[in-house]
């Protein structure tokens, strides 16, 4: 997995790409390399393990090139299993999984093949080269042919210096154009800032760059009909003042990007959606990771109205048998997440009504889906979500108000969901107050995020935050599972944040509170009540008041903010965590 970008620049080809990898480095980060090829047919390669910032240094020459930012797969991050990978006339960047790769491995071992890497990757490029005979097209066409599992390729030819083929089947790849160049890219947001127009390359479609203009094909040659070049949406935003990361000036964007997905709702079409709604025998939903969490807020929600509903991890969604008669809320922030869209093409197979929730319009879950509800919060570059999150839970609140209304009537918390911006803005008045609560748990070994209802999943998303980015083992649950075996675990000092919202809830959250104290566990308390704030704790965040179904947008705020403090103190990039990559496009 990771990240790849393809340009033609007549200038300033090799700075194209550079800037390009830094964009896309949130998908991968373990190494990073660029070949250029210059007119004369001869490569010039740099490839380092570590981040883009490891290959920076004078421009390689060359008006076509290529570049990859790594997440590792098959082979350790070192500088030899970096991408590009060459072999013979050909260079190539891979993201994706190759299955059949010791298949494949065996077989071009015992027709003398010789490989420098450990990478499932290097081996697509010997494909390519036994298959050339002079037609560069067919023969990345027929390499791609053999190969199971997951792709986008992009490929020079030392015999084709003007030209970049490239193929994608199961991992995204866009074409973009503007300002004197063309690209492909994994990502659209990576292109934000570079390429005024982009097209996506839809599954199995192989995109070409030559000379001076791009074309879309299928396997056997034939042009694609129909391809149209749209307007990117938005650019990369600077860091909030006073930001010294990303993390941070996300987390500070929260307001204004609530505030952009308001405005996408007030644009949204649901009008296809009014029938599956009344008919709907089950509302189903799937997500990974922060997205699940989200999922799981709304099914929540639905199932407090009395809708019959059931969530999954996308990566699990075959238990929920999804078909005739179902809606699938299928939730993704980048709408390439692997698992999503393998839960999201099975479920419409069987007759499934599909409705996306994704930040990216032109992804390809947005493609798959029937309808679909877009965040526009702008890009998010670090790994760990946060303004996503808040606007994933905004999209879905207005979802569950749109589908109650056409099942019954609208709710009357619906009327609220315009206030979440101001709501969260406010929310960051408890910054200084977690701060001190990162102080003071800064060495902890582990802890636990407690929550009941609704609050309990906001207690597995602030776990998540502090595992991503703090390296501290935390875990969310609903607080009654406290007393059923967690118990044994706390003790003098122990650090525990309870999550209480619902004031019908109030009291057996001070029972759990309780239960920790008792044993020396140091309870952090976050609510916007004041009767809940008077349970006996060691720590007290006071939250903005809003409708109580909505108030999983706002306790949430004060987690990121303690999980990034804690990752700073403990001297960690809160940016870019250890082992994970933002958008994960492998099963």
């Amino acid at each position: 997995m990771g990240g790849i970008v393809g340009c033609f620049a007549r200038d300033g080809c090799f700075e194209r790409l550079f800037s390009a990898l830094n964009r896309l480095e949130y998908r991968g980060y373990d190494s990073a390399g660029i070949a250029l090829l210059s007119g004369e047919g001869a490569f010039s390669v740099r490839k380092k393990k570590g981040g883009v910032a490891a290959i920076a240094g004078e421009p390689l020459a060359g008006s076509v090139g290529i570049g990859h930012t790594r997440w590792a797969t098959h082979g350790a991050p070192s500088d030899v299993n970096a991408h590009p990978h060459l072999c013979g006339k050909f260079a190539l960047v891979h993201n994706g999984v190759v299955e059949n790769d010791a298949a494949l491995r065996a077989e071009l071992a015992a027709a003398g093949e010789r490989f420098l890497s450990e990478t499932d990757s290097e081996l697509i490029v010997h494909l390519i080269a036994r298959a050339y005979a002079g037609d560069f097209f067919a023969a990345v066409s027929a390499a791609c042919a053999r190969i199971e599992g997951s792709y986008a390729v992009a490929v020079l030819c030392a015999d084709h210096p003007d030209t970049i083929v490239c193929a994608r089947r199961g991992s995204p790849l866009v074409a973009g154009a503007g300002g004197g160049a063309l690209y492909v890219c994994s990502d659209i947001p990576a292109l934000c800032g570079s390429a005024a127009y982009i097209c996506p390359a839809e599954e199995g479609e192989f995109v070409v760059i030559r000379a001076g203009e791009i074309g879309f094909f299928r396997a056997d040659g034939s042009p694609v009909p129909g391809k149209v070049f749209t307007r990117v949406r938005g650019a990369a935003r600077p860091h909030a003042v006073g930001a010294k990361t990303h993390m941070e000036a996300e987390i500070a964007e929260v307001p204004a990007a609530l505030a952009g997905t308001l405005a996408s709702l007030k644009e949204a079409d649901l009008s296809a959606c009014r029938a599956p709604f009344r008919a709907a025998r089950r509302v189903l939903a799937v997500g990974c990771g922060t997205a699940y969490h989200a999922a799981l807020s709304f099914c929540g929600l639905l199932a407090a109205e009395g809708v019959p509903s059931l969530c999954r991890p996308a990566s699990e969604a075959a238990a929920l048998a999804a078909g005739e008669g179902d809606v699938l809320v299928a939730v993704s922030q980048s709408g390439e997440t692997a698992d999503t869209l393998a839960a999201a093409r099975a479920a419409r197979a069987r007759g499934a009504f599909l409705l996306a929730v994704t930040n990216v319009e032109q992804s390809s879950l947005a493609s798959l889906a029937q309808a679909a509800l877009f965040l526009r919060a702008g890009p998010e570059v670090a790994v760990a979500a946060t303004k996503s999150y808040n606007c994933q839970l905004l999209c879905l609140y207005f979802l569950a108000a749109r589908l109650l209304a056409a099942r019954s009537t609208a709710p009357a918390w619906e009327q609220s969901l315009a206030a979440l911006p101001a709501l969260a803005r406010r929310a960051f008045d408890s910054f200084s107050a977690v701060s001190a609560l990162a102080a003071a748990w800064q060495d902890a070994r582990g802890m636990y995020f407690l929550g009941r209802g609704q609050d309990a999943v906001t207690a597995r998303e602030g776990a998540l935050k502090v595992k991503e980015i703090a390296y501290i083992f935390a875990e969310g649950l609903p607080a009654g599972e406290l007393k059923h075996g967690p118990l044994a675990l706390v003790e003098e000092g122990f650090p525990v944040a309870l999550i209480c919202t619902s004031r019908a809830l109030i009291r057996k959250c001070a029972t759990a509170a309780a239960e920790v104290s008792a044993r020396g566990g140091r309870v952090a308390l976050f609510s916007q009540y004041g009767e809940a704030l008077a349970i006996p704790a060691a720590f007290r965040i006071r939250l903005p008041a809003a409708p109580e179904p909505l108030m999983p947008a706002l306790a949430v705020i004060p987690l990121p903010h303690l999980a990034c403090r804690l990752a700073l103190l403990r001297g960690h990039d809160p940016d870019r965590p250890r082992n994970l990559a933002k958008s994960v496009t492998v099963e």
